[in-house]
């Protein structure tokens, strides 16, 4: 298996974890409505297309690959619309731990549509990472029961859990950078269509004024944003899907990490629970979530 693959892997959820802290700081601190925070949030997106071409050539697909480009568009918008509405109601690191759900069905979609399979000890580590994601997010009080972001969670991750097997069958007609160039310009013009609802578009000109005074900032976390998505699409052309979506696992350590050390520079404008006893419950569930990211990627 490529080293450089695994390592590239790892550079996805170390940008992501960035990426949803600020998005949890842009959803409550700078816009209220969630079609206009997902607008705004792709805007700065053409500046990974200028990018791209310096990173290799860029190519034309075939016919029949534009259908999994337009199947990766509406997974890209469709899924930000439950995930934003989870934001406002749990922890980021939890946010970003329920991403693993996804791995319940990643194995399936990768063994009906690209025939891949894995070790046994793998799939035992996909079930840890899931397992321990879940404990994450269950609350006691009287009885246990399961936050509302948690099902909002759920409606995400299945749409996401078809975004590697469809890039990986992408990869197959062409080379990774011709993928991401593709994928994020029909995105970046789909996106668009939100301005033919007329609340929402009515919403996004009136917080345009939001967007100016802040966009530094915005082209600052467009950085973090693309890096991720480009070295997803880079590993997945040299790893397998599973694997990939394994190493993704430890994206809610580096939440984590930064949310504490953010809350404690910047106080509670960050949505991060950093008492004694939540920390203690993630501490847990993230030591557990890297074991089955090593049985993952070594079994």
């Amino acid at each position: 298996m490529s080293l450089i693959g695994i390592l590239a892997a790892f550079v996805g959820p170390m940008m992501w974890a960035v990426s949803n802290i600020f998005d949890s700081y842009i959803l409550g601190s700078v816009f209220k409505r969630v079609p206009t925070t997902i607008f705004y949030m792709n805007l700065t997106n053409i500046l990974g297309l200028l990018f791209l071409p310096l990173l290799g050539p860029i190519y034309s697909l075939p016919p029949e690959a534009w259908l999994f480009v337009g199947l990766l568009t509406a997974i890209q918008i469709g899924y930000q619309f439950p995930y934003f509405a989870a934001l406002d109601k749990l922890d980021t690191s939890i946010v970003a731990a329920l991403f693993q759900l996804e791995k319940v069905f990643v194995p399936i979609w990768a063994y009906l549509i690209i025939n891949e399979a894995l070790h046994p000890v793998q799939y035992i580590g996909f079930g840890i990472i899931i397992l321990f994601s879940v404990l994450l997010n269950i609350k006691r009080g009287d009885r246990i029961k399961i936050n509302a972001g948690f099902w909002l969670m759920c409606l995400a991750t299945i749409i996401l859990s078809f975004e590697g097997t469809f890039y990986k069958a992408l990869l197959s007609d062409t080379n990774w950078v011709s993928v991401a160039f593709w994928v994020t310009a029909i995105s970046f013009i789909a996106q668009f269509t939100m301005l033919f609802i007329r609340p929402v578009r009515q919403d996004i000109v009136k917080s345009f004024g939001q967007y100016r005074s802040r966009f530094g900032m915005f082209v600052f976390m467009e950085i973090f944003d693309r890096l991720a998505s480009f070295s997803l699409v880079f590993a997945l052309s040299l790893i397998p899907v599973l694997v990939d979506s394994g190493i993704q696992s430890v994206q809610p350590i580096f939440v984590a990490i930064y949310g504490i050390i953010l809350a404690r520079l910047f106080g509670k404008r960050f949505h991060e629970d950093i008492s004694q006893s939540a920390m203690i419950k993630k501490i847990l569930c993230f030591v557990m979530i890297s074991i089955g990211v090593i049985m993952t990627v070594m079994g």
